[in-house]
């Protein structure tokens, strides 16, 4: 049985915390960078995010690899902290967390809606619109998702998996008077240009509408 104010893989408990999770650090360093891969790149990315489903917690591991420990969480208010696997107390505890939202969304689109919100026109008169975490050019909706995962990635900006396209990524790249998008392929692929988001020339620019 788990201790007052903590809970274990398994216990009945966790149904009532099933969400998605992120550190509080993490949230802050998106509000302070408003860019995806400056704030991964500033925090231990093994261990900024966590779910919790079906009686288990599991740790986002940069969202490259799966997590089978099995670890404890302390509660306390609102917020969560994660002990070490099986709770022994070996080791220092990780948090706090909060509550990012609820499974039936989709995990990218909670981070991506922290970055982006609102209407922006192109110099190309398209109108783009974030609104949750989804992105609608013209009014359709464009199947692009926050790329959680940087490891096959060059490092810079906030990338969308946009489907459908010769170049798989669109990178945000936050600007003063609204956003540069660069067209880019994973960093690996053969004859890939490298992108430099301070001289190469955007594939479009965005400006608050």
């Amino acid at each position: 049985m788990a201790q007052p104010g903590k809970l274990c893989s398994g216990d009945a408990g966790l149904r009532k915390l099933e969400a998605y999770w992120s550190s509080t650090l993490f949230l802050g360093l998106l509000d302070k960078h408003g860019d995806w891969t400056a704030a991964m790149q500033a925090a231990d990315s093994q261990h900024i995010a966590l779910s919790i489903k079906n009686g288990q917690i599991k740790q986002n591991l940069a969202w490259h690899e799966g997590d089978e420990s099995k670890y404890c969480l302390r509660l306390q208010g609102d917020k969560v902290w994660l002990l070490d696997e099986k709770g022994k107390g070996k080791g220092p505890e990780l948090g706090p967390y909060q509550r990012l939202g609820t499974l039936d969304q989709r995990e990218a689109d909670l981070y991506l809606a922290r970055l982006i919100q609102g209407c922006f026109i192109s110099a190309e008169k398209e109108q783009w619109c974030f609104q949750k975490g989804r992105l609608s050019i013209n009014g359709q909706p464009v199947n692009a998702r926050l790329e959680l995962d940087l490891s096959e990635l060059d490092l810079y900006g906030t990338p969308l998996h946009v489907q459908g396209r010769k170049l798989p990524f669109w990178y945000l790249v936050k600007r003063s008077d609204g956003w540069a998008v660069f067209e880019d392929d994973y960093a690996s692929k053969e004859n890939r240009k490298p992108v430099n988001p301070e001289t190469s020339k955007p594939w479009r620019v965005l400006r608050p509408q």
